[in-house]
């Protein structure tokens, strides 16, 4: 578990939210960090494997606005290619914390 901006967020929580979403892949981090005295999220997600780059700004958008109503809290999301996130090999580290 990790809390940002006051809300206790579990890694579970966003496995099972991303992994209803068409399109995004099964890997995904967490970067935690403070610019100008404010706590910033940044969510790499991976693409899923047969989806084209054109539709990147629209999973964006739905990525975001799914964790915001059901998290309560808007992450920065960015996709990455298939394959460039390390593999899920039991407990990979998904949250990387630099506050």
């Amino acid at each position: 578990m990790f809390i940002f901006r006051g809300v206790n967020i579990y890694p579970g929580q966003l496995d099972n939210l991303l992994s209803s979403l068409p399109g995004v892949g099964s890997e995904y981090q967490v970067f935690l960090n403070q610019e100008e005295g404010m706590d910033k999220c940044i969510l790499r997600i991976e693409r899923a494997q047969d989806t084209k780059s054109s539709v990147d700004s629209q999973t964006v958008e739905t990525v975001k606005t799914l964790i915001k109503n059901k998290i309560f809290v808007t992450p920065e999301v960015k996709i990455v290619d298939y394959g460039s996130l390390p593999r899920s090999e039991r407990k990979t580290k998904r949250v990387t914390d630099l506050r």
